[in-house]
């Protein structure tokens, strides 16, 4: 594992010096960049998806974003589209490139170098379904269906998930029956079959929540839970790779208390982005440094404007870049 942040910018592009929010808010279709290593002042709007949406996911390869289902305006319709941008993305609309294996959102989604996940999530457009699948495609992916390769241990939307370059994780959800797990399930890359194994927990339940990686740490913010006390979060937990058992351990916090957040890493730093506590929609950008063990994430900046469930992509390929 390279561990020269720049000597790899030059190999991969300049994809990696970047993080970008996309959609979320009032069924936006916005995409906001920022550069690495963020400090300090405003995200620029720099395109637009393919459409507005809401409650997407989203990830990515060394070369290009994907933005994966979630809601449209249009009718409240769920969706299965995939758009993807190339990175360096500074200005346009980016490509409609194919579709999930159904129509949802509340979804979370992982990479790892050859393949991008996309876990549970529900829809309203038959009914009330919720899903338990994973849905798997191989980069660079530029058309098609992807195929349904899997399942978690049960059906979840709104959960989170991170990486290590061996496996991938998710964190916490919620059901229509249960408002909040603390459920981490595990699978190994490349993933093609099977059913993701349960391998520990969080340090609370709580779902709506974002999640960020370095190469040896994974880290789970913020969510909700309202099952018993209505409560809004500012949780980071952290556990340590490769991840088979036990309790995350709770290292401190955001700058604030929020749900339906959005997160993305440079090779050095977490960057947690939006989200919404109520009828409060958040433009906050917090940032906190690898390998962060204790104190406050500190707010850096702010995206173009409120993003209430956005999704967030970055060049930042972890299997060389990552310290």
């Amino acid at each position: 594992m390279h561990t020269n942040p720049s000597s790899t910018v030059q190999q991969y592009g300049l994809g990696s010096n970047y993080g970008y929010v996309c959609g979320g808010g009032n069924y936006l279709s916005t995409i906001d960049r920022f550069q690495f290593p963020f400090n300090s002042g405003t995200a620029s709007y720099v395109g637009n998806l393919s459409g507005s949406r809401y409650a997407s996911s989203a990830n990515n390869s060394s070369t290009h974003g994907y933005v994966c289902g979630g809601l449209s305006n249009n009718d409240h319709i769920w969706l299965s589209t995939i758009d993807r941008f190339q990175f360096p993305f500074d200005s346009g609309t980016a490509s409609y490139i194919g579709n999930l294996s159904g129509n949802k959102g509340c979804s979370s989604a992982n990479n790892c170098s050859t393949y991008g996940y996309v876990y549970g999530g529900y829809s309203f457009d038959n009914g009330s379904w919720q899903f338990s699948t994973i849905d798997r495609f191989q980069f660079p992916f530029d058309s098609g269906t992807v195929s349904q390769v899997g399942n978690l241990n049960r059906d979840e939307y709104a959960s989170s998930a991170n990486n290590s370059s061996t496996y991938g994780y998710v964190c916490g959800g919620s059901s229509f029956d249960i408002d909040g797990f603390s459920t981490v399930d595990r699978l190994q890359f490349p993933f093609n079959s099977g059913t993701a194994s349960h391998v520990g927990n969080l340090s609370g339940d709580r779902g709506y929540l974002s999640a960020n990686n370095s190469s040896t740490q994974g880290y789970v913010c913020g969510g909700s839970s309202f099952d018993s006390d209505n409560q809004f979060f500012s949780t980071i937990d952290r556990f340590q790779f490769p991840f088979n058992s036990g309790i995350a351990s709770h290292v401190d916090d955001l700058s604030e208390s929020r749900e339906r957040l959005s997160a993305n890493n440079s090779s050095t730093y977490g960057y947690v982005c939006g989200g919404n506590r109520g009828i409060s929609v958040f433009s906050t950008i917090d940032r906190f440094q690898f390998s962060f063990n204790s104190g406050a994430a500190s707010q850096v900046g702010n995206l173009s404007g409120g993003r209430d469930w956005p999704s967030a992509a970055d060049g930042v390929d972890f299997v060389t870049m990552f310290v």
